[in-house]
């Protein structure tokens, strides 16, 4: 894996200085053994590793990333276009976000939010993916409500549904080439999966459509999720993994052979893309370390 420096403060404002020497103070970056070469990295599995001493300090880098990632987009495009995951973890950096500096400093008037996927179900059902963004994120800062694209409509059936965001991303990002988010927000489930991509799942090999739907098992019921060929078009794929439920399944991603139909998190593969692991200590606990 790649080793790569924390990321440095910006210098735009005094507060965010200050913030980011805490921040650092409570950061420490490690990387997996690679002393012997797993299949997973012979196979184009390539990505970094920044961990942080707890929770509060991964939030805070992560809304650092995120904030920095999106100016460069204005800069350079003109917008700041994302795609978000539900579940608990990104809450805190949603927190992060909504809070200054990040506040002032995130260009939200030029930001376009997708999501990476969606439960079929009602947008304001608790286990929507958009009503956990909304109660946390999207009422608390400035985004126009034009620009935002929810990964769902529930009128529809879950088939239908895929279309019809599958369009809207044409209409977007334009025909052809998948589109190209500067970044995607990923989580790792116990099991390995990402979006709601889950293990051994023909979806795992969709390579024409941009969004698939469909019905997953009793338990996880019906989804939409980008496919892998949009998310390895990503600028940046930044996985979020937090606490010791995390550990096992990280080792095994991260240090283990390459099994993408068993995990398919090792799927995200972006090119030119990069793909970065955003972690805790409790969730690297069982990582080797140099």
């Amino acid at each position: 894996m790649k080793k790569k420096k924390a990321v440095k403060p910006a210098s735009q404002t005094k507060a965010k200085t200050k913030l980011k020497k805490s921040a650092v103070k409570k950061s420490k970056i490690i990387q997996p053994n690679t002393a012997a070469k797993s299949s997973a990295r012979k196979k184009g599995f390539h990505p970094q590793l920044k961990v942080y001493a707890d929770a509060p300090a991964l939030f805070s880098e992560s809304a650092h990333l995120m904030m920095e990632t999106a100016r460069k987009a204005v800069a350079e495009r003109g917008r700041f276009v994302v795609a978000l995951s539900g579940g608990s973890t990104p809450k805190g950096l949603f927190q992060q976000l909504t809070e200054e500096p990040y506040y002032s400093l995130m260009p939200w008037a030029k930001t376009f939010v997708f999501w990476v996927d969606e439960r079929h179900v009602p947008l304001t059902d608790e286990t929507s993916n958009y009503r956990m963004t909304h109660e946390n994120l999207l009422s608390k800062v400035p985004i126009p409500p034009e620009q935002i694209f929810p990964g769902t409509d529930p009128r529809r059936s879950v088939h239908d549904a895929a279309v019809w965001v599958e369009r809207r991303l044409q209409k977007f990002f334009g025909l052809g080439k998948p589109p190209v988010f500067d970044f995607c927000l990923m989580g790792m489930g116990d099991d390995g999966h990402t979006a709601s991509l889950f293990p051994g799942m023909p979806q795992l090999n969709e390579q024409e459509k941009w969004v698939v739907g469909y019905f997953v098992d009793s338990s996880k019921k019906e989804r939409v999720s980008l496919t892998f060929p949009v998310l390895n078009a990503a600028r940046l794929l930044a996985v979020l993994a937090e606490g010791p439920k995390k550990a096992e399944m990280l080792q095994k991603v991260l240090e283990g052979p390459s099994e993408p139909p068993r995990y398919p998190i090792q799927y995200l593969r972006p090119s030119p893309g990069e793909l970065v692991f955003l972690v805790d200590q409790a969730a690297a606990k069982l990582l080797r370390k140099k």
